[in-house]
């Protein structure tokens, strides 16, 4: 009555698996069927296919057309392996800076490099002055505004630049400004279509990017660590406080010293004491330069003039945490306090080593 009960589809089911898991235990434990319970199975429908046979010819036999499932299973895991490393190593990344001077950490908000409304001769000037010594980027996400997806299709055509001049300027941005960057986000509209992979292979400099957020820190030599969580945008939102999302992710997760974001397309920032938790953070929304956009207009919001990038400026030898870092909404006050505090700190430096000799 069991051998009645096996269907001639589940007999050739048995066979194949032998030949895609490579040989009976393999198959019995891939299939999570008792071996003795599958060999029967076997010799029942070798036994069955065998009396169907014609006698008097010789049917061909064909090999698999893949290889056994075992191997395919054992590259997985080797696989999943490698991810879960990959992923563990960018998770608090280090950034090491050869010096313990200060140095401008600007978070760029949301370019929109080749939208009708990104503000151009604005976003040219702000590159000139994050070219000054001392000053590095980080670019927050939504460098062009993407391959439109669905409905948003039509946008493509009320748009001045095509596809390809969009990726042109992309390029431009990230490889021949002369910016140094320190992290390169994917934002929402950066992960439209094959936009993300496309900015990858633009990322000939091997800039850490990262998709949407990134927890990691700066180095100085002097040993001094700044900690920083960034995201294209933190979970939750206010309509009263433009900061909700940040304050959440300092509430919530790990302690940093700068929680940025961008995405929202306005700005602000928020200096702050946790004293339960002992630290000192800065909260961080970057405008970016997407100053015309008839979708913001049509919902009513009023475009923001200022704070298109904020900079950090760091001090590793402060001796306060609320002068670790000092943020600015405006880059030529940013531009300007960090000269200050670069002379500053290279004058203290002559100053004890002209003391060191003297001795």
């Amino acid at each position: 009555m069991a051998n009645k009960a096996l269907t001639d589809e589940l007999c050739r089911q048995t066979l194949e698996a032998i030949e895609i898991y490579g040989n009976t235990s393999a198959a019995a434990a891939g299939l999570k069927i008792n071996r003795s319970t599958f060999e029967n199975r076997v010799r029942v429908a070798k036994e069955r296919f065998a009396a169907a046979a014609p006698k008097d010819v010789e049917l061909p036999t064909f090999p698999s057309d893949d290889i056994p499932i075992v191997e395919i299973l054992d590259t997985m895991e080797k696989r999943f392996s490698k991810r879960a490393e990959a992923q563990a190593a960018k998770k608090w990344f280090t950034v090491k800076v050869k010096n313990s001077d200060p140095m401008g950490l600007c978070f760029i908000g949301d370019p929109h490099i080749d939208s009708n409304g990104c503000n151009i001769s604005l976003l040219r000037r702000d590159i000139e002055l994050m070219n000054q010594p001392g000053m590095f980027c980080v670019n927050l996400g939504d460098t062009t505004d993407g391959d439109w997806p669905g409905r948003l299709m039509k946008l493509h055509a009320q748009s001045d630049q095509s596809i390809t001049t969009a990726r042109r300027l992309a390029d431009w941005f990230l490889n021949d400004t002369g910016l140094r960057w320190l992290a390169i986000l994917i934002g929402n509209h950066d992960a439209w279509g094959e936009g993300a992979e496309i900015l990858r292979r633009m990322n000939v400099q091997k800039i850490p990017m990262m998709d949407w957020s990134a927890h990691w820190k700066i180095k100085f030599s002097n040993e001094r660590e700044c900690k920083i969580i960034t995201a294209h945008d933190f979970p939750g939102h206010s309509m009263w406080n433009s900061l909700h999302a940040n304050q959440r992710a300092a509430t919530t997760s790990t302690d940093a010293h700068i929680y940025a974001s961008g995405h929202k397309h306005n700005w602000a920032m928020h200096q702050e004491e946790n004293a339960h938790r002992e630290f000192v953070y800065w909260l961080v929304r970057a405008r970016g330069y997407k100053y015309i956009d008839s979708y913001a207009d049509k919902l009513g919001y009023a475009s923001q003039q200022h704070g298109a990038t904020i900079c950090a400026i760091i001090d590793p030898k402060a001796n306060s945490e609320a002068r670790f870092v000092t943020c600015f909404a405006d880059l030529e006050e940013a531009s300007d306090y960090l000269k200050f505090k670069r002379q500053t700190s290279k004058r203290a430096s002559e100053i004890l080593k002209n003391a060191k000799t003297c001795k």
